[in-house]
């Protein structure tokens, strides 16, 4: 019953997740073009849809240390992967190329990976600790090599080459940093609560204090503390130091809050099981919804409203429809492939 209670509530933080990223990917697309840095829109997508990312890829990372995958199944699971991260970029013209590598690229080469960074995590939390380290050092040191500033270097893909350096270096979501979550998610399924929860709270309190320490930074010089892109202390694309540090320490605080309300965790349970259909099937309408404001005009208040009614319809859908049609999942489709051609 212990273990049953743990995966509702981290299937419930999946479901948080995906919607996070619901509303974040709506809000990119209804975001007025009067919206600034300072708005209440642009701050609350920045910050709560800022963790989307990091939790999503932690939980991913969380479920690959549950149940490893056999070399069939990675190269399965990745060539679905890819072939759905080109659906999504066709679906969304306004925010990626065709070829953008993004979140499922990401996971394809996390699962490909798989073998050789579980390896480390399971050699103890003082091994998982030192890459993780080494990871935001090397994040910090190497900045000059994580791609240009502007979202339209991030995306642009004109090769095979230009490709591989966006899923791996330079792109919105390359292998590197981004590895870094899902080693610390591997890491959390592998220890107990009592770990977890002392973790989570040395890990909330380090990161909030460098936040909070960045921030008085801030507000003396005049450089912006957190910026989606740009000249910022804390920065998404590319996702540098200091964020990766504030972001851990924001899934931190989400993670040990589905421990403490884990029965609360449980109403996105079937959102979280289906994480993969909606995060894929909130794309479809945007090829014919991301005209609206732009012909319409809206103001904040009704962007606003507008992004928290897609997102919360979206969750209600899932909710539903995983309770009455499991069977028809982007997840289950996956695994009945895997069934038909690997044999372990």
């Amino acid at each position: 019953m212990r273990h049953l209670s743990r995966q509702v509530h981290v299937d419930g933080l999946r479901g948080v997740a995906v919607l996070l990223m619901v509303m974040v990917h709506i809000a990119a697309t209804w975001n007025p073009y009067t919206t600034t840095q300072t708005s209440v829109l642009a701050y609350g997508v920045s910050g709560l849809g800022g963790l989307a990312a990091p939790l999503f890829v932690t939980v991913f990372g969380w479920g690959a240390a549950l149940r490893p995958l056999s070399l069939g199944q990675r190269a399965i699971r990745a060539t679905v992967l890819l072939l759905l991260q080109l659906v999504v970029n066709l679906c969304a013209p306004h925010l990626f190329e065709p070829f953008t590598p993004g979140v499922l690229s990401l996971f394809a080469f996390l699962v490909l990976t798989q073998p050789w960074w579980l390896a480390v995590v399971r050699r103890g939390a003082a091994a998982t600790a030192t890459v993780l380290t080494g990871i935001v050092f090397a994040t910090y040191l190497a900045n000059r090599w994580t791609g240009g500033l502007a979202w339209g270097d991030r995306i642009a893909v004109d090769g095979v080459s230009m490709w591989a350096t966006h899923a791996l270096l330079t792109g919105t979501y390359p292998l590197l940093p981004w590895l870094f979550f899902a080693m610390a998610g591997a890491w959390i399924q592998g220890v107990g609560e009592l770990d977890q929860r002392r973790a989570f709270a040395a890990v909330a309190c380090g990161g909030s204090m460098i936040s909070g320490m960045l921030l008085v930074r801030s507000l003396q010089t005049g450089v912006p503390w957190a910026l989606p892109s740009g000249e910022a202390y804390l920065t998404f694309f590319p996702a540098n130091a200091p964020f990766l540090i504030a972001a851990l320490a924001g899934v931190s605080i989400f993670w040990w809050s589905a421990l403490a309300w884990s029965h609360r965790a449980a109403v996105l349970a079937p959102v979280g099981r289906m994480s993969l259909t909606v995060y894929v099937g909130h794309f479809l309408p945007l090829f014919w919804v991301h005209r609206w404001d732009e012909s319409g005009g809206w103001s904040l208040n009704t962007a606003m409203a507008a992004v928290l009614i897609y997102t919360l319809t979206w969750g209600a859908v899932a909710r539903r429809w995983f309770i009455s049609k499991p069977h028809w999942t982007l997840e289950r489709a996956m695994r009945n492939i895997e069934r038909r051609f690997v044999r372990d």
